[in-house]
């Protein structure tokens, strides 16, 4: 199994939909908020190191990994599935190792849009995934995967994630930011939301 998290509705009826909730956030996902200011200093500091300009596309992606790490979170506590410091200790170990030392690790995330800080967090995030993802195997899915993507895209329909009009709109079918409405870049797939960088060799 691939190791890594990845990483348009009418804009009348999503600036209506937003009001009061969506003030000063650049995405909502039940009580939890991403800042425009968390989200404006992540994207400075992913283009700053990639050495790329500030695109829509940059923000959609972040926007879209932290929402799918939001709902794989809620998904986990509501059945009771946990992962601990250690195991994400352990389990950052064997990534640094695999990909041939930190800096080689470093490196494969920022290719991810992922920034190094942001290692634990992502690989927790993965973590819980391969853990729910036992819970859904069958004959036809050994891996998972596939029942896992349509719990979570069931779950985003219940929770109705809010993305901010600046950015694009909240794609429960794919698990990600659309585009903007001029902006006629393709959205990664819903596979993609859910697993992206794969593991070193």
């Amino acid at each position: 199994m691939k190791r890594w998290i990845p990483l348009v509705a009418a804009a009348g009826l999503a600036l209506a939909a937003c009001g009061q909730t969506l003030a000063g956030s650049a995405a909502v996902v039940g009580e939890q908020r991403l800042t425009d200011s968390d989200l404006a200093q992540t994207t400075s500091q992913l283009t700053e190191q990639l050495g790329i300009p500030e695109s829509p596309q940059v923000s959609q992606a972040v926007l879209s990994r932290w929402i799918v790490a939001e709902l794989v979170d809620e998904m986990a506590a509501r059945k009771g599935v946990t992962v601990t410091k250690g195991d994400v200790d352990d389990a950052v170990a064997s990534e640094v190792e695999r990909a041939g030392g930190q800096e080689a690790l470093e490196q494969a995330a920022l290719q991810a849009g992922v920034l190094p800080d942001a290692i634990p967090e992502v690989v927790r995030t993965t973590l819980l995934v391969e853990a729910l993802s036992k819970g859904t195997i069958t004959g036809d899915d050994p891996s998972g995967q596939t029942g896992l993507l349509t719990q979570i895209q069931q779950l985003s329909d219940e929770v109705a994630p809010q993305v901010s009009p600046r950015f694009g709109t909240w794609d429960p079918a794919q698990l990600s930011v659309g585009a903007l409405p001029d902006d006629l870049s393709s959205p990664a797939g819903a596979e993609e939301a859910l697993v992206g960088l794969p593991p070193q060799p």
